[in-house]
């Protein structure tokens, strides 16, 4: 018993849990589930105690508190494969919100794909969300976009239904460390930093009907910064310390060129301050990439482009970059409640991340030295 063994995290989810296990009972399947609660108050933990001696395969992890959803799963990865027999572990939220019919589905394709990672996503072709408004929407698709843009990973990689390999679900138990919603994201470049596959397969979400959701306007913003500093620290640690302070003071100065050829064609020269304004940017873009080419970059061996394609390359860097700062601006400010004036700091540095990122993984990319033959 137990090929694959289901990790359940749970506080509060009395009034969801029974039927959640009665509707995996029904599958049939070689599962063992293993629920870690946080030492619900409502009697979730005991809901469970009775179901394990009504079926038997169900294990209880009962923690002595609130400790966060992340810690709460790689306490169940960890537990899962502490198990010889567990060759998949597969992660569920007990809100009802996935339907634990496609468990098969995700672990079939598991199989089938030799897949480190298995993501059950409602952001490709057949996925979908019900339930949510636009705001909510908006707001998970704003963040798996954020961290596809930063760290190249799949569209969806927020949610908790997922299908782990043993040996993936190791390397996360031995690597990651985020406590909170973080978590998903962290476990993700873990896997991804160790090689193994990772494919989305499509499932539906819906709002969970009975209980209350546990993410907060502070989860949200805690998850965000959290993103930020692993994409710094990454940043840091493949490129060295020095190049993204060059690139930064670069980035300072090419903001001062920005507002001051803003106030000379608008005080100075009478331009319209709009048209000035365009003038700016694209000065300070031009600045930029001057002086990241000859200084900042300047011991990357290029890509083979010449000097017009990899400005032009880096054009394209700043306007995303640009976008997603009005974004982030946009959604912080009207969403969260966020004083503006913050809002655009945050989106300033999210660009700052991004135009950096994009700059050495393609403006200024390495080139491979092909090995000399023997």
């Amino acid at each position: 018993m137990g090929e694959v063994t289901i990790v359940i995290p749970t506080y509060n989810e009395v009034e969801n849990i029974k039927k959640l296990i009665e509707e995996i009972v029904t599958l049939n399947g070689d599962f063992r589930i293993i629920v870690v609660d946080d030492n619900s108050p409502d009697g979730t933990s005991e809901a469970v105690e009775a179901l394990s001696r009504k079926f038997g395969n169900i294990v209880l992890y009962r923690r002595p508190g609130k400790m966060g959803i992340g810690s709460a799963i790689r306490d169940g990865l960890k537990k899962a494969v502490s198990f010889s027999d567990c060759h998949y572990v597969v992660t569920i939220d007990a809100d009802l919100s996935f339907n634990p019919q496609d468990i098969p589905r995700l672990v079939k394709a598991a199989k089938e794909n030799e897949a480190g990672l298995i993501q059950g996503s409602r952001y490709v072709k057949g996925g979908g969300i019900i339930g949510w408004n636009f705001i909510r929407k908006l707001q998970s698709r704003f963040a798996n976009l954020l961290v596809k843009l930063l760290f190249g990973l799949p569209n969806e990689v927020t949610s908790c239904f997922r299908v782990y390999t043993r040996e993936s679900a190791q390397v996360v138990v031995e690597n990651v460390q985020s406590l909170d919603y973080a978590f998903f994201v962290a476990a993700t470049l873990a896997i991804k930093d160790h090689g193994f596959k990772i494919k989305e397969v499509p499932v539906v979400f819906t709002n969970r009907v009975l209980g209350k959701s546990k993410l907060k306007n502070s989860d949200a913003l805690s998850w965000f910064a959290l993103v930020l500093k692993t994409f710094i620290n990454r940043q840091i640690h493949k490129t060295g310390t020095k190049s993204f302070l060059k690139f930064c003071l670069v980035g300072t100065i090419g903001f001062l060129a920005n507002v001051g050829v803003l106030w000379l064609f608008t005080e100075r020269l009478h331009f319209f301050y709009l048209v000035s304004a365009s003038i700016g940017i694209e000065a300070s873009i031009l600045f930029n990439f001057v002086f990241n080419d000859f200084w900042t970059f300047k011991n990357r061996k290029r890509s083979g482009v010449n000097i017009v394609t990899r400005a032009l390359k880096y054009h394209l860097i700043c306007i995303t970059g640009a976008v997603l700062n009005l974004g982030i601006l946009t959604l912080m400010t009207e969403v969260f409640g966020v004083y503006y004036i913050i809002s655009n700091i945050i989106g300033m540095m999210v660009a700052v991340l991004f135009n950096y990122s994009g700059s050495i993984r393609w403006a200024w990319q390495p080139i491979k030295v092909p090995e000399k033959m023997e």
